[in-house]
């Protein structure tokens, strides 16, 4: 699998919870902004929501739970092939129907969607607006609309409708600079209940006659010391500042992939470096909805800059990475 691949998992995991972006008068707006973004990961929610991209739509549920055994969420393709999605904090585990397969990851932080509230939100507001539009109707429930308008080129547009009682994301919309819809995001249906029973949060698919693949659980070092690396990337969009960067392997199998992840606080973009395995013709972009993904070949090694960023961004991201 190469790496171009790994994050179209994350672009079915979209709609999470995030806080509002709103102010209520008689209180101070930093402190609400706190408490909603703190209120949002103790939901326990189930539903149906809609993924629309490129003319094409897919319906998947999901079951997600905050107890006393911590986060943890299952997602089931409703159209296409027969796909879950189970997470806790240790581990992910895809199960594809389709493939016959199985793939058991480590459950890394994420941040919520559509993006984590930064401390200062002045600092976001250097490359976003933001903008309260009134009201809408989603799933049969009122939810408050924001617009989040980036400054400049190199980053995508939102407009949210968050559930004025739970702040839960009911609807999310990706735009272009000219303010196109490029993918939506929509439950069909929600419900919030006081706890989620164990039975629904196991899988249909048993994955017993499937094959396996288990991340291992000592990842490859490079450059002799841990976190060392012999390449740089020298070029990311103002405000994009680095917040992840190690090596990983899907398999005890596989060679391993070097791995850094820039964000500004709303947007990320993953960039992975690893030894080519003699395939050439590994250059240009390519898209699936709102994530592109850019391709080229430094000294023989793939370099592939993944994100839901405009075309021109990962590709001059792409371009600037070398060896040190």
């Amino acid at each position: 699998m190469t790496p171009a691949f790994y994050p179209l998992l994350s672009a079915l995991l979209l709609l999470l919870y995030v806080p509002a972006l709103y102010a209520d008068s008689s209180q101070d707006g930093r402190q609400w902004l706190e408490r909603m973004s703190k209120a949002a990961q103790s939901l326990n929610y189930t539903g149906i929501f809609v993924y629309q991209n490129e003319g094409k739509l897919e319906a998947m549920q999901i079951v997600h739970a905050m107890d006393e055994n911590g986060e943890r969420e299952r997602l089931m393709s409703l159209t296409g092939p027969r796909r879950e999605v189970l997470r806790d904090r240790q581990e992910v585990t895809c199960i594809l129907g389709d493939r016959q397969a199985v793939q058991v990851n480590k459950s890394r932080p994420r941040t919520p969607f559509p993006f984590s509230l930064p401390t200062e939100l002045m600092q976001l507001e250097r490359y976003y607006q933001f903008q309260v539009k009134g009201e809408d109707r989603v799933a049969g429930r009122t939810c408050r609309i924001v617009a989040v308008k980036p400054r400049d080129s190199l980053r995508y547009g939102r407009r949210l409708c968050v559930h004025e009682h739970s702040h839960l994301v009911l609807r999310s919309e990706l735009t272009d600079p000219n303010g196109r819809v490029i993918e939506q995001v929509m439950f069909t249906s929600v419900n919030f209940p006081a706890r989620i029973n164990a039975a629904d949060l196991l899988p249909d698919l048993s994955g017993a006659d499937y094959t396996w693949q288990r991340e291992p659980e000592q990842q490859p070092q490079r450059a002799g010391k841990k976190g060392v690396s012999r390449w740089k990337v020298l070029q990311v969009p103002e405000g994009f500042m680095l917040t992840d960067h190690g090596w990983h392997q899907l398999s005890a199998n596989e060679p391993g992939v070097e791995h850094w992840v820039y964000s500004d606080g709303l947007a990320s973009v993953s960039v992975y470096v690893e030894a080519a395995q003699g395939q050439d013709n590994y250059n240009g972009v390519s898209h699936r909805g709102a994530l592109n993904a850019y391709g080229t070949m430094v000294d023989d090694y793939y370099v592939t800059v993944v994100g839901e960023v405009p075309r021109r961004t990962v590709e001059m991201i792409g371009k600037s990475v070398r060896p040190k």
